[in-house]
């Protein structure tokens, strides 16, 4: 994977929406470049991810923080993944920015079950099947065709799927009935990254 070209976004300013990370131990589940912690510090923070290339750059610019690496299986980032999510330590909190969002349905409830037993509080940014702007703009973005919304929006469940990549569409009261959680949504202009998305609470 190519690392120059990532996307740089505030996590926790997205997930500050919704809830105060002040004195509480953050789970940063698909951590990327570090864009929870790339524009304000946090003292209590684990980032962990399935690139080992990007937990090892994670480690020699931000040595300060604990960085997990685990080889897990992903469609999209680590198809040749196959270790199964394990835990050592307890935390407060857990974000995960875009990451249910390239996930089987299947995947998600087995890491979701993963880190409830291991997390006070799960938050978890999603695309519904309500966002049709998140669905153009993935399309514009990856030059697909835009020709599925009718399909996805009578969908509990619908996966946008390319030979590389993958993109998991959920209606919200499916997802919301499935995981007995609460949805929130963002005070972001839809038509940008952080406000793509709507959030689960857990």
């Amino acid at each position: 994977m190519a690392l120059k070209n990532y996307f740089k976004y505030n996590v926790r300013e997205y997930f500050e929406q919704y809830i105060d990370f002040s004195n509480k131990s953050v789970l940063d589940f698909g951590c990327n470049n570090g864009n929870f912690i790339r524009y304000n510090p946090h003292s209590q923070y684990t980032g962990i991810d399935i690139n080992k290339e990007i937990i090892d750059i994670n480690k020699t610019k931000y040595p300060q923080y604990q960085w997990l690496y685990y080889n897990g299986y992903n469609y999209m980032y680590n198809k040749n993944g196959t270790e199964k999510l394990q835990l050592k330590n307890q935390y407060d909190i857990v974000v995960a920015f875009s990451v249910i969002t390239h996930m089987y349905e299947s995947e998600m409830l087995e890491v979701i079950d993963n880190l409830k037993n291991k997390c006070g509080k799960l938050l978890l940014s999603y695309y519904s099947n309500t966002n049709k702007c998140a669905y153009e703009n993935i399309c514009r973005y990856r030059n697909l065709k835009a020709d599925k919304w009718n399909e996805i929006i009578e969908s509990n469940v619908y996966y946008l799927k390319t030979e590389d990549f993958i993109w998991t569409f959920y209606k919200d009261e499916y997802i919301k009935s499935l995981l007995k959680c609460d949805i929130k949504d963002t005070k972001y202009d839809p038509t940008t990254l952080l406000g793509m998305q709507k959030c689960l609470i857990i």
